[in-house]
């Protein structure tokens, strides 16, 4: 199997699970006056974890249940995996225009010419 046939594979793999966006953790006060975030600078709620991503050019935040956390994280890496295996096979490609291109033309055949007869 050929380099390239192995990175469409793999590009292929992490498409099934990938997503767009970067994760993030937010530890915050809750706003009760009651709680102990509001007495105790120290004391935040969390970590919560978030995907981040844009979309229609805002930002926006996907809270990840804590029991989903692996998912996100997997689907994150497979995000990675598509992004550097994309990259990879962009850079084949460049090095066959590279070639091709520094390539010297060919130079089509030259035809003989005629000589005048002499005198």
């Amino acid at each position: 199997m050929g380099k390239r046939t192995s990175l469409l594979r793999a590009l292929l793999a992490a498409t099934r699970s990938m997503v767009q966006g970067g994760l993030s953790e937010t530890s915050r006060r809750c706003g009760k006056p009651t709680c102990q975030c509001a007495h105790d600078d120290a004391f935040r709620h969390g970590p919560h974890l978030y995907l981040t991503y844009r979309e229609d050019g805002a930002s926006r935040s996907l809270y990840v249940p804590p029991e989903q956390a692996s998912v996100a994280r997997a689907a994150h890496d497979a995000w990675a995996t598509f992004w550097e295996t994309g990259c990879a096979i962009a850079a084949l490609n460049r090095e066959a225009l590279r070639q091709q291109w520094q390539r010297p033309p060919s130079v089509p055949a030259r035809r003989a010419r005629r000589k005048a007869p002499r005198d």
